[in-house]
């Protein structure tokens, strides 16, 4: 199944930046434009459990790179 992967660099308060990252992925097949990924992983890095699973690292969303993977074997 293609889907988009994104990565998204984080950092925690008082260390260097992009200490981590942190991965969305989302299915071709209900997100088939870049843009729309892009704009429902701003959507999705906001959220309580996003923030719980970087351990409240900060999300750098200026730096998202998306990444298009068509599983065809």
């Amino acid at each position: 199944m293609a889907h988009w992967a994104v990565e998204i660099p984080t950092r925690t308060p008082g260390e260097q930046p992009r200490t981590g990252v942190q991965w969305f992925t989302y299915p071709a097949s209900r997100f088939p434009v870049r843009g729309d990924v892009v704009e429902k992983v701003r959507e999705d890095v906001a959220t309580a459990a996003a923030v719980r699973h970087r351990s409240g690292a900060v999300a750098d969303v200026d730096a998202i790179k998306v990444i298009w993977h068509d599983d065809l074997m």
